[in-house]
């Protein structure tokens, strides 16, 4: 598109200037008496000549600056106004902004990446990109603004939704579950160790499997009443153990329902993705497709050179755990929304991001709705999601404001891309240490979301 404008301009300056010489320069009048249509050929080619060394320079700036705020996209030629909008942070030399930008492309492409990356350090975008296909079957090109399935990541805005409940002062997250949920078969367990994966439920996708008889795909009450008809005792003692458990995270978004009176669905658009000019994001109902577009990824797995769909499950009914689809912009935007306070007080914020402690005083790499970690000695917060093909990584690295963003639809382990991505986005750094820098935890990007 720049050279299809470049050439426009350079046609249009040549052709006027050309007409001025013309209109201007007695000789040429003299000569096209006798003979007509040399001297205008002669002076179009000096005139042309002169301007094509004007339109290369040119060229050579668009280029420049269009490489600091271009959309990096395959088959997508539009401007990325987010990036534009938010790029107001520290501030990188173009030299810099290329090495960022190309290293990072050349690496994805040669690993054949399929999905969306975006990667910002202080405000400023770096790398914004989609990579293959939203839907292999009829070969339909990703885009930066496609939304995915979230997978885990929902867990962070399930757990910010109860967060914000218990700030309004309709919930506390010490209070036990059946405060709110009186049915609820246990008695003994509380809000917070839901959310801090401590409440020792069994998984609930295996009570589906096991239980669920009917066609439809069960709910959260559904999920509710099959723990209740058939009774399942806890893991552990809760506070006890830290398990990861999608079963709490179900129940987190029943309780919504039951404190807010909405749908788990409504009250995330108006309270959340509404509020923060999400307008890519949603919650994925199987209940209530009226409104879902097509225009999404997919999620699919390898067989051979081949591409197989995924299915939904019956799972997919139930929310909280996952359900959630977003774009990288979104999730930035819900980045930048956390990094400068909002939806919550910052206190609250801080609550979320500091390790829980079992019974025992022993603390975990977990706090409410977030994985923790460090990396070069700094603090991040974290979450991966696994998902029927899709596997996703939001990381915020929160002394150094970096954020990166990864959504993939083709079953593949993210876990190396992240090692190798965090390497180039902290090149300095590293080479300014002795020690080689923290490697990611496969297990955390192994247990999230159950299986396919």
């Amino acid at each position: 598109m720049i050279f299809q404008l470049t050439m426009n301009f350079y046609n249009f300056a040549a052709s006027q200037f050309t007409k001025f010489m013309e209109d201007h320069n007695p000789y040429n009048n003299q000569l096209s008496r006798k003979k007509p249509g040399k001297p205008r050929m002669y002076s179009s080619l000096i005139t042309k000549s002169v301007f094509l060394g004007l339109t290369v320079i040119m060229m050579f700036f668009l280029v420049r600056i269009v490489v600091m705020v271009r959309s990096e996209t395959d088959g997508h030629d539009g401007i990325d106004h987010l990036k534009l909008e938010l790029a107001t942070g520290r501030t990188f030399t173009q030299d810099e902004l290329f090495f960022f930008e190309d290293t990072i492309t050349r690496y994805l492409l040669s690993r054949r990446f399929n999905g969306t990356v975006l990667i910002a350090r202080e405000e400023t975008v770096l790398l914004s990109r989609s990579f293959g296909f939203a839907d292999f079957r009829n070969h339909t090109p990703l885009r930066p603004e496609t939304p995915f399935q979230l997978a885990s990541i929902s867990k962070t805005f399930t757990a910010a939704a109860v967060l914000m409940l218990h700030q309004e002062g309709l919930l506390h997250i010490d209070d036990v579950v059946t405060h709110y949920i009186p049915e609820f078969p246990w008695s003994n367990i509380t809000i917070r160790q839901m959310m801090t994966h401590t409440s020792g439920l069994q998984n609930y996708m295996w009570v589906i499997e096991r239980y669920w008889n009917h066609q439809h795909r069960p709910n959260n009450e559904d999920m509710l009443d099959l723990f209740i008809r058939y009774p399942r005792p806890l893991n552990f003692s809760p506070g006890t153990r830290f398990a990861y458990s999608n079963t709490g995270y179900a129940f987190l978004g029943l309780l919504i329902e039951r404190v807010s009176g909405q749908r788990y669905a409504d009250f995330m658009q108006q309270q959340i993705f509404d509020v923060l000019d999400m307008d890519d994001t949603f919650v994925y109902d199987p209940h209530n497709q009226g409104g879902m577009t097509n225009d999404r990824a997919f999620g699919f797995r390898r067989w051979g050179h081949r591409h197989i769909i995924i299915p939904d499950v019956h799972h997919d009914g139930v929310m909280g755990d996952k359900g959630i689809y977003s774009n990288i912009f979104d999730l930035y935007k819900w980045d930048r929304a956390i990094h400068n306070g909002e939806l919550l007080p910052d206190s609250i914020w801080a609550m979320a991001f500091d390790h829980i402690r079992l019974a025992n005083d022993h603390p975990v790499r977990y706090g409410l709705g977030w994985r923790l970690q460090t990396y070069l000695d700094n603090h991040v917060v974290h979450h991966p999601g696994r998902w029927n093909g899709f596997r996703t990584a939001l990381k915020r690295f929160v002394d150094d404001d970096v954020t990166l963003i990864i959504l993939g639809n083709t079953s593949r382990d993210l876990t190396h891309l992240i090692n190798h991505l965090q390497g180039i986005i902290f090149h300095e750094e590293i080479a300014a240490r002795s020690q080689p820098p923290e490697k990611e935890d496969p297990s955390e990007y192994e247990v999230i979301g159950g299986g396919n």
